[in-house]
């Protein structure tokens, strides 16, 4: 039974599509060459310290996980566990404004994106409980202390402006968006402990949690279960090295939040559920509804506590970014980098890339890093001008997941195509 309910919270990792690359930036997308540009992009990513890509593609499919697999991934268990992903898919356009309103140098742009994130923490006892069941803790306590869960999904409308001259060539950029709220989901456990008896007759499970979850009866792109607002400030300087030019550039996106309406469920409660099977004194009251009434996740979490509705705001995972980055020729570029996710159980990510110019038309990069929500990654990437002001972006971060998928814990990649008019 508690097997099925943990395993249950692992669930919501599959049926998540996937995650996101380190977010397009301004100076990306409105160039100083274009006045006038429209794109598509795509991007996702999941990683995870622990669960290696193998072990999450048989989870996602449905395909059978032996011992082999599980053992694989409990070797790689630390006492804190970290999974996250991201989704996220957009149109943009952005307009030179000194060939609408004569204002030189600033462009206007707008955006329409589609966002999914997932992150979670977890502990080892947890994995081995969810996965092996717990027999093992007999007379012990399991620890699922400080598990935590964010599964958000929702639209975003942004418009913004972008100077690309200021102060010697410094440039800037400041985004507005409205947000529509679709889906969110969250479980926050500061004490969850399991007791098994001795003689396996019973289970204490204590626990001091709080849940959460958007109204169920609206579902899909066009629920709406929230508003919400977010800013992102881009800014970009120049400055010279005795290694050639160099950039500094820092940006801050999705600070803001979500109020979810009224309709959301909610629980907070300190709680001891203690469970001693349940009694059968027929064969002929052996059904399967009996059965699944009393095992199902919902039936254990309303016998600790009832969900009530109420409004709840929710702070997106708000990203940082800075890097330097170096022309030490004509057909080198070298940036480090780092990044970090707020309220998202991400840690810092370092990185190193390598940008290779063959020619005005093609460049190939290569990145090493190291932290995230999973350890030392590595990605490639292409940019190509197809001509005809059609421009192309792709790669992954994380190349290695499709290379080596039973040795790696993150895959991921990203796609954009770019049509400019002078």
């Amino acid at each position: 039974m508690l097997r099925t309910t943990i395993i249950s919270l692992f669930l919501l990792v599959s049926s998540f599509r996937s995650g996101a690359q380190i977010a397009s930036i301004f100076a990306d997308q409105f160039p100083d060459s274009a006045t006038t540009r429209i794109g598509v992009n795509v991007d996702y990513a999941i990683g995870s310290n622990c669960l290696t890509n193998e072990f999450l593609g048989k989870f996602y499919k449905g395909g059978f996980i032996d011992g082999r697999l599980k053992n694989e991934v409990l070797s790689r268990t630390r006492n804190k566990n970290r999974l996250g992903a991201d989704v996220n898919t957009g149109i943009y356009a952005a307009f030179k404004l000194d060939s609408l309103l004569h204002k030189k140098d600033i462009s206007l742009f707008f955006t329409v994106k589609d966002r999914q994130h997932f992150d979670a923490a977890f502990s080892k006892d947890l994995y081995k409980v969810g996965f092996y069941g717990n027999a093992a803790y007999a007379g012990k306590t399991a620890s699922f202390d400080g598990f935590n869960m964010t599964l958000l999904r929702y639209q975003q409308v942004q418009v913004g402006i972008f100077s690309s001259k200021f102060d010697s060539a410094a440039r800037w950029g400041i985004g507005v968006s409205f947000l529509k709220g679709e889906q969110y989901a969250s479980v926050y456990a500061k004490t969850a402990d399991l007791y098994t008896s001795e003689d396996g007759q019973y289970i204490n499970f204590n626990t001091s949690m709080e849940m959460a979850k958007s109204d169920t009866a609206k579902k899909g792109l066009g629920a709406v279960n929230g508003f919400g607002a977010s800013v992102d400030i881009y800014f970009e300087a120049p400055f010279k090295t005795k290694f050639g030019d160099s950039k500094m550039r820092v940006s801050v996106s999705d600070i803001g939040l979500i109020n979810f309406n009224k309709n959301t469920l909610y629980m907070k409660q300190d709680s001891v559920f203690q469970y001693n099977g349940f009694t059968i004194n027929s064969i002929y009251d052996l059904q399967d509804s009996t059965l699944s009434d009393k095992t199902s996740p919902d039936s254990i979490l309303n016998s600790i506590a009832p969900f009530k509705k109420q409004s709840v705001s929710v702070t997106l995972p708000a990203i940082l970014n800075l890097s330097f980055e170096t022309r030490f020729s004509k057909n080198f570029e070298l940036v480090e980098g780092i990044r970090y996710v707020f309220n998202a159980n991400y840690n810092l990510l370092a990185y190193v890339k390598g940008n290779f110019y063959f020619n005005p038309r093609l460049m190939l990069s290569a990145t090493l890093s190291y932290g995230g929500y999973s350890t030392f990654n590595c990605g490639i990437g292409v940019f190509a001008n197809l001509g005809k002001g059609f421009m192309l972006y792709a790669g992954s971060q994380n190349i290695e997941g499709y290379i080596v998928p039973k040795k790696t814990t993150a895959q991921g990649a990203y796609f954009s195509l770019v049509k400019n008019f002078k």
